[in-house]
């Protein structure tokens, strides 16, 4: 048991978070256009995502 768990903890740094995605996602802008264009892209998708969990946890 105590080897899956270590393969598991090792398997962890590998993760990355949202954040971090998005913000390798905004440094592969090619100019500021495009920064703030992907800047509306993750608003919006951040909100979208947020609708979708309120609205599901209030669901009966």
């Amino acid at each position: 048991m105590s080897k899956l768990i270590e393969r598991i903890k090792a398997l962890i740094p590998i993760i990355k978070g949202q954040k971090d995605l998005d913000d390798a996602y905004l440094a592969r802008s090619a100019d500021v256009y495009d920064l703030e264009r992907r800047m509306r892209l993750l608003d919006v998708e951040s909100r979208a995502n947020a609708r979708s969990l309120i609205f599901g946890t209030m669901m009966p």
